[in-house]
């Protein structure tokens, strides 16, 4: 009995600090958004991706793929990127700079190296914007052959 609480305990501390991180780099990036560009529930911005997951299909190890997602601005204001993380740092992300109008649309270009890697991967990027909720994932599926 005293096993199973102490391991409960030790869960819930692990959790709990991993839930302060997500919401200490959410914070962060939403006091990065300039006043004007801060969104309601009223006026805010929409990303939504043409292909949030895609398969890359198979690649030599030690080869690049590259690939480009594109997503549109549904939304009633001004979306603004403020970082993009990858998953993992074989993965490097580029991204729209500009402030994506309503109806227009950006992008987010990821170049995956295989160097290392072998078998079915998936990696995700992640776009932390002035959007609700901040954080927009996409996804890729590869495989790396020898």
């Amino acid at each position: 009995m005293r096993v199973f609480l102490s391991l409960l305990l030790i869960s819930g501390l692990f959790l709990s600090c991993e839930n302060k991180q997500k919401k200490e780099a959410l914070s962060a990036s939403e006091s990065a958004i300039p006043l004007d560009l801060r969104p309601s529930a009223e006026k805010h911005p929409i990303m939504e991706f043409d292909q949030p997951v895609v398969y890359l299909g198979r690649v030599t190890q030690g080869d690049s793929a590259r690939y480009t997602f594109h997503f549109k601005n549904k939304g009633n204001m001004p979306l603004k990127i403020m970082s993009v993380n990858a998953s993992c740092g074989c993965t490097t992300p580029k991204w729209s700079q500009d402030l994506i109008q309503p109806g227009k649309k950006g992008f987010i270009k990821v170049t995956f190296n295989s160097a290392g890697k072998e078998g079915k991967v998936q990696k995700t990027v992640t776009a932390y914007c002035n959007t609700i909720p901040a954080d927009n994932t996409v996804a890729f599926k590869i495989e790396v052959i020898k």
